[in-house]
């Protein structure tokens, strides 16, 4: 079992502390020997040693791309990080929404989609749609959200305006395309609206999500939460539906009690019940027979009746032929 130093902690390539790194990188020169050399001394003038440049490939003209492993004498004291988390216990569908029920008084309304110049739904609609991800179902799926996928190319400002029109009480901003942090760039609009615009409720719980983007990164553009990679959509409904009761002061209900909107919609129907009136004992006894049972009855009796027409019309034309038989009889006889 290798004995490992948290405090002093080192890159492992093929032994311990040996603090071997794996990097890639581009130059804009044609591969070439000196490329090789260039690329080499690079890497070493950033402190590292034993630098040896594995892969060179040509990438289309004046341009290399290059894979190097050198060793760094550097170490990170890995007992002293600390990094945001969510802390929200995630449930899963069946779960959530049996605790939405207990304690929830209505759906809770959630908006989402890609701003800015980004076309890219894989993220909201894996988060959004009934479907899901991974067979984890989406927002839309839950009886009590109230989830509407916006889709890509929004506005900062025309997401802002539909929160305010629904009432939304989440907001789901994805971002996919980060080239040129252009997706901190939008981030940071996006806070900046939200501030100035006093139509938004300040406990309109407001999530973000990408492939470059985590929790602590949300946190510190000014939003409540982040989400990264691999996110399912329970982890997010979650989040919401806690964070909501949080900023909302409700207390969580135990599993015997229910929410004044589930009971009344349980004494609803139960009332219902009660008023509808009772079968008579001749209707229990003998129950009307099923639309499917009359039209079969019908399709029988019709088809007896015709057997029975086609049985008499060949009596009728065999006692035809008789007759002519007969007369055809009597005429040969007389003749004779």
């Amino acid at each position: 079992m290798l004995k490992v130093n948290t405090k002093k902690l080192k890159a492992y390539g093929d032994r311990l502390d040996d603090g071997v790194i794996q990097m890639s990188f581009t130059l804009p020169v044609s591969a070439c020997p000196e490329a090789k050399e260039a690329a080499k001394r690079l890497v070493a003038a950033h402190g590292f040693a034993n630098v040896s440049i594995s892969t060179m490939e040509p990438m289309g003209k004046g341009f290399s791309y290059f894979v190097a492993y050198a060793s760094s004498p550097k170490s990170v004291d890995f007992t002293r990080i600390r990094v945001p988390k969510i802390e929200t216990p995630v449930m899963d569908y069946a779960a959530l929404v049996e605790y939405m029920e207990r304690n929830l008084d209505r759906p809770l309304v959630v908006i989402g989609a890609c701003t800015g110049s980004d076309a890219h739904t894989v993220g909201i609609d894996a988060i959004m749609n009934m479907k899901g991800f991974d067979g984890d179902y989406g927002l839309e799926r839950y009886p009590f959200f109230k989830a509407m996928n916006l889709r890509s190319q929004l506005t900062n400002q025309q997401l802002i305006d539909k929160a305010v029109e629904l009432e939304a009480d989440a907001i789901l901003i994805s971002q996919v395309v980060t080239q040129r942090d252009s997706h901190i760039k939008n981030l940071k609009e996006f806070r900046a609206l939200t501030q100035k615009d006093k139509r938004l409720s300040k406990k309109t719980i407001v999530v973000v999500g990408g492939p470059r983007l985590d929790h602590a990164h949300a946190l510190k553009l000014g939003f409540d939460a982040g989400f990264g990679t691999g996110t399912r959509p329970s982890q997010v409904a979650s989040f919401i539906v806690r964070e909501y009761m949080k900023r909302h002061g409700i207390k969580e209900r135990g599993e015997g009690e229910k929410t004044a909107a589930t009971e009344l919609s349980h004494s609803q129907s139960a009332k219902k019940d009660v008023h509808r009136p009772a079968p008579k004992a001749a209707e229990r006894s003998h129950p009307e027979p099923k639309r499917a049972d009359k039209q079969k009855q019908q399709t029988g009796e019709s088809a007896g009746e015709e057997r029975a027409a086609a049985k008499k019309r060949r009596r009728r034309g065999r006692r035809g032929g008789r007759k002519h038989r007969r007369k055809s009889d009597d005429k040969s006889t007389s003749t004779a």
